[in-house]
């Protein structure tokens, strides 16, 4: 039994799969009060300060915090990972996404956090799990959880794909959830956010897998920017890193592998700062 998904959203998948499919400009999808709205509000409240966060390693091209290995924030965070990693969960996105996927325990994902000035440039996902190379980057998950969010303050999550010159927007408001297919189509990102001292921009990214022969394991690729749009020299420097990203990854691992110490040492900071037993 889900405690903090709200089960009324899981009720049609084979509806949700028909629009999943059909979106433009890639396939993605948009649930409403994703969570149990009181449960929702609480994980706001428990949500770490920017201070316990990591700056995001791909500094030349987003401006955000992240946290991994979320699940140790609090017991409502480690309830909310057990829902998305339960058999019912699964077999709803699984649903949705017409091919059977999975939630990894470990490498899940990531708390993101971005204030005034921050952003994401358009970039692809990494296409691989970090440690099991059968396991295929399918689809991922974002959880907002902004109170009172005003259309002045961007942060809109933008979507593009080759085919389609049009960039497709949706807003990071509360409670609301997006799924959208990985693959080296679904570019996302989303523009300099302009927002209040006391206000940031608060997601949990959740990442799901599929699992494939050896045989049809494509090779290894990172996070890939695409910033043609954004400014001659970032596209220029863009072209430099991917392939040196894609160098670094297949000699030492992706780095958010290496971040389980990191978590396991702030943990009980965070704990003391939100005053959690």
């Amino acid at each position: 039994m889900l405690k903090v998904i709200n089960e009324e959203v899981c009720k049609d998948p084979k509806s949700l799969n028909n629009q999943f499919l059909n979106a433009i400009p890639f396939a993605h999808i948009v649930i409403e009060n994703f969570l149990h709205e009181d449960l929702a509000n609480t994980l706001v409240s428990q949500f770490p300060a920017l201070s316990l966060m990591h700056s995001s390693h791909h500094y030349l091209f987003s401006q955000k915090y992240e946290l991994s290995f979320w699940s140790q924030v609090s017991d409502l965070f480690s309830q909310l990972h057990q829902d998305l990693l339960s058999d019912e969960f699964s077999e709803f996105i699984s649903q949705v996404a017409g091919k059977k996927v999975f939630m990894d325990a470990d490498y899940c994902g990531e708390l993101h956090q971005a204030r005034d000035g921050g952003f994401l440039d358009m970039h692809v996902d990494f296409n691989l799990h970090p440690k099991n190379e059968t396991w295929i980057h399918e689809l991922t998950l974002l959880i907002y959880l902004n109170r009172d969010w005003q259309d002045d303050y961007g942060g809109e999550l933008l979507m593009h794909h080759h085919d389609n010159p049009k960039v497709y927007e949706v807003s990071p408001v509360f409670n609301r959830c997006t799924i959208i297919k990985s693959d080296e189509t679904t570019f996302h990102g989303y523009r300099r956010l302009n927002l209040p001292e006391d206000i940031t921009r608060k997601s949990i990214l959740v990442n799901f897998y599929r699992e494939v022969e050896l045989s049809q394991v494509p090779p290894r690729r990172p996070t890939v920017w695409a910033t043609k749009e954004v400014s001659p020299l970032k596209a220029l420097l863009a072209k430099l890193y991917n392939p040196i990203s894609t160098l670094k990854h297949r000699l030492f691992g992706l780095t958010t592998a290496g971040d389980r110490e990191e978590a396991k040492k702030i943990k009980e900071q965070i704990k003391k700062n939100l005053n959690i037993r």
